[in-house]
């Protein structure tokens, strides 16, 4: 088993966006060959970031969803929000950090 865990760190003025946003996400992740499944932990302190960690049979498998066009689509409203502050020289609302793991005991 394969795991990515992106770590999300959020200006305090879009973390109810970045929520609203994992709260109505399309769920396509969901249809792809080898996802399990993804859990999205809220930080208990302000200083941690958000979690993400969705778990696959293969991390080539995560690639594949990487490059899908509904990875892009599901994305989209977060680059958005991100390019739009870099066009403005404004720090970006969000910051991704991801780590990929293999499960190798259980």
């Amino acid at each position: 088993m394969f795991v990515a865990m992106n770590r999300i760190s959020c200006t305090p003025d879009y973390i109810e966006k970045f929520e609203h946003m994992f709260k109505t996400r399309a769920g396509e992740v969901d249809k792809m060959p080898g996802f399990h499944w993804v859990k999205i932990l809220r930080p208990l302190k302000e200083d941690q970031p958000y979690v993400i960690m969705s778990y696959w049979d293969e991390k080539s498998q995560f690639e594949d969803w990487m490059k899908h066009e509904a990875f892009k689509l599901g994305h989209k409203r977060g680059f958005d929000d991100i390019a739009a502050a870099k066009a403005e020289g404004k720090e970006p609302p969000l910051k991704s950090n991801m780590e990929l793991y293999e499960v190798f005991a259980e």
